[in-house]
């Protein structure tokens, strides 16, 4: 398996994993607006990062360095699992070049 092959994959199972978990998220029985908010952002990043490996030219081009900075922001905002995930792939994607 070639490494960018590996990047999407892995990029792809981190977005599906932030995916369900910010779905999941919602089930709070107290949620104030500042959780509504994450659970969106971490919702808009999981489907940026999906759409660009479902449909790479018409969206966004899947690069490492997309990688990379949606992963940080997952991991510090929104979901761990999926954005370390997501991070791993754009450093994959780094050792590629």
């Amino acid at each position: 398996m070639r490494n960018e092959e590996l990047m999407k994959l892995l990029a792809a199972l981190g977005g599906a994993i932030s995916l369900i978990e910010a779905i999941l998220g919602f089930d709070d029985r107290n949620i104030d607006s500042s959780r509504i908010i994450l659970l969106v952002i971490a919702i808009i990043l999981a489907a940026i990062i999906l759409l660009s490996i479902i449909i790479p030219h018409k969206f966004v081009e899947l690069n490492w360095i997309i990688c990379v900075i949606i992963g940080i922001i997952m991991i510090v905002y929104t979901s761990l699992i999926g954005g370390i995930l997501v991070l791993i792939a754009g450093f994959v994607g780094y050792t590629e070049r």
